[in-house]
């Protein structure tokens, strides 16, 4: 079983990364599009807040971040149904509050 040890004064919180999926052909004509597609899917799940980035700094890819927590609970339920269909990829993130503000 492995440990985690966080030190220093930030206080990290636990977030879901929801990285962009390839866009479908009928996604390339419709002007929606241009929108991420990740976004789009937490909102269809019923997120109420959620941060909208435009590059991770591993692969340049867009991305989402919800806050898991309970009131978030049944989006990100949803997100992980949907997910493993439509192709998304997921990460967790133990980043502070304001960094998932601002970068």
């Amino acid at each position: 079983m492995a440990n985690l040890v966080f030190s220093g004064e930030k206080n990290t919180e636990p977030y879901l990364s929801v990285s962009e999926r390839a866009l479908t052909p009928e996604e390339l004509n419709e002007m929606e599009a241009i929108a991420q597609t990740s976004g789009k899917l937490l909102r269809e799940c019923g997120a109420q807040q959620f941060y909208m980035k435009d590059a991770n700094g591993l692969d340049g890819v867009p991305f989402s971040l919800i806050k898991i927590n309970e009131e978030n609970d049944l989006a990100i339920h949803c997100v992980f149904e949907r997910a493993r269909v439509e192709g998304y990829p997921l990460h967790i993130q133990l980043i502070t509050d304001q960094d998932a503000q601002t970068h």
